[in-house]
């Protein structure tokens, strides 16, 4: 009897256009599909239907450590101005223990949207971490 063990999530790889492809967290997109109620006023009940209406799609974060010399997300999100940004596709591997592609999601059109770095603080020893959240346009899954 075969059994299937759920997925690991501590090993994967981003592919984002960046020369630093290290990530020490990875936040995918949330999925919603908005819930569009509908009543005529002849209805002999009194709620309202409910009709699936168009998917949303949350943002995806990207979280690492700050070295040297390194500001590519700093770099992208001041690439765009008002009504324009620089936009990506990125693709997030899921890997197992022989560092082959188990899941892939692709992020389509992705655009940075806010920028933040840990607190700077004297009592604590912790490595400096910088977070980009990207809106995205699309998103699709393969299971391998």
């Amino acid at each position: 009897m075969t059994t299937h063990s759920p997925h690991v999530a501590c090993h994967f790889l981003v592919e984002a256009g960046f020369a630093r492809v290290g990530f020490t967290r990875v936040q995918l997109p949330r999925m919603e599909r908005e819930v569009i109620r509908y009543r005529e006023g002849s209805d002999p009940i009194e709620t309202s239907r409910l009709l699936p209406g168009p998917l949303r799609l949350g943002d995806c974060i990207l979280e690492r450590g700050v070295v040297p010399s390194d500001h590519d997300f700093f770099q992208w999100i001041r690439a765009g101005g008002f009504g324009q940004a620089e936009r990506r596709d990125l693709v997030v591997k899921l890997l197992n223990e022989n560092h082959e592609p188990t899941m892939v999601w692709r992020l389509q059109n992705a655009f940075p949207v806010a920028l933040d770095w840990s607190a700077l603080d004297a009592q604590d020893g912790g490595v400096l971490i910088e977070s980009l959240r990207l809106a995205v346009t699309s998103m699709t899954v393969e299971a391998l």
